[in-house]
């Protein structure tokens, strides 16, 4: 029974309610706890002398009706104070949420970032090779008038350097952060390798050779050039940007940054080749030199050209002259 009816209410207070209908009011009182205390609420009816009155069925029917107004109006007074309360609370976490969301955005493209602080080691013309570790247990070895530039430490995704001249890399194993190795005309992509990069800024061949691994190679707007194996050589001539794919001895062409020269079979035209790119000289050989002549030794890398050639010349019966540029002229030994 959600309601009692109002005529057995004042049948009730006038005294003159039967049984059936006491037995109505009995059973309402039941039917809930906010029945019975709405009951009792009934039975001290206020007035606006404050008394109590049970006489009259009029006037115990507008303090009924007053009673049920005054229970609507808190009610609804309640109902509304709810509200507000809710609103001001969701206005106070809109603005919060907003300003966590500045203050994101803020951080995330308006503060600058930390750059992360770089390293660099250059070689000198006349200095033995020098071997640095990298962050990541990465060795590098840098010929005489070689650079790098490097980040003190790697980010986490991905491992970048820039070099200059020639550079022997032995690059630690991360499969999920690759090694990208920078020059001025293409880069170098690998995920654990050993390969050299021959790349002084003013010569006009720069080239990568693979000792052991894997490494694709890019141009300058990072579009694949092409991927190399063990053993290859890539070589570009930057200013017509054409490349071209050898296969060589690549331990012997990497052999330098162990500070010697390997030619176990290598041709003396190959000899040449490996000491042009050591050296960053250009040789001219006359017509009379056996390119073709295979040598084997060992030779350990001098400081310069001079003394190379001069301890070349004790192998191998030639005469040499070192010119500007620097250009190496070659002739049979009379």
């Amino acid at each position: 029974m959600n309601s009692l009816d109002e005529k057995i209410i004042e049948k009730y207070l006038s005294g003159e309610c039967s049984e059936a209908e006491m037995a109505q009011i009995v059973e309402w009182m039941k039917a809930s706890e906010d029945n019975r205390k709405e009951w009792l609420k009934l039975r001290m009816v206020p007035v606006k002398s404050n008394l109590i009155h049970f006489s009259g069925a009029e006037h115990l029917t507008r303090s009924y009706q007053e009673l049920r107004k005054v229970r609507n109006d808190r009610e609804r007074l309640e109902r509304e104070i709810t509200r507000r309360v809710i609103w001001k609370v969701m206005r106070y976490a809109a603005s919060i949420l907003l300003l966590i969301g500045l203050s994101f955005v803020s951080y995330r493209y308006v503060t600058p970032r930390e750059h992360p602080k770089m390293a660099v080691v250059a070689v000198s013309g006349n200095e033995a090779v020098r071997k640095i570790v990298l962050d990541d247990s990465t060795c590098v070895y840098l010929s005489a008038g070689s650079r790098i530039e490097y980040p003190e430490r790697f980010a986490k995704n991905e491992r970048k350097v820039s070099v200059e001249g020639k550079v022997y890399f032995e690059v630690a194993t991360d499969l999920k952060c690759p090694f990208y190795v920078k020059t001025d005309s293409y880069t170098v992509k690998v995920l654990g390798t050993s390969f050299e990069v021959n790349a002084y800024k003013f010569a006009q061949i720069s080239d990568v050779t693979l000792v052991e691994g894997k490494v694709e190679i890019f141009d300058r707007d990072m579009a694949s050039m092409c991927t190399l194996q063990p053993g290859q050589l890539f070589e570009i001539d930057k200013l017509s940007n054409q490349f071209t794919l050898q296969q060589v001895n690549a331990d012997m062409y990497a052999s330098w940054h162990e500070g010697k020269l390997e030619f176990d079979g290598l041709t003396f035209a190959e000899i040449v080749k490996i000491l042009e790119r050591h050296y960053n000289v250009r040789f001219f050989m006359d017509e009379g030199i056996a390119k073709d002549i295979r040598l084997v030794g060992s030779l350990k890398f001098q400081k310069d050209i001079h003394q190379m050639m001069r301890a070349i010349e004790l192998v191998v019966p030639i005469s040499y002259q070192v010119q500007t540029n620097p250009v190496v002229y070659i002739q049979p030994k009379n």
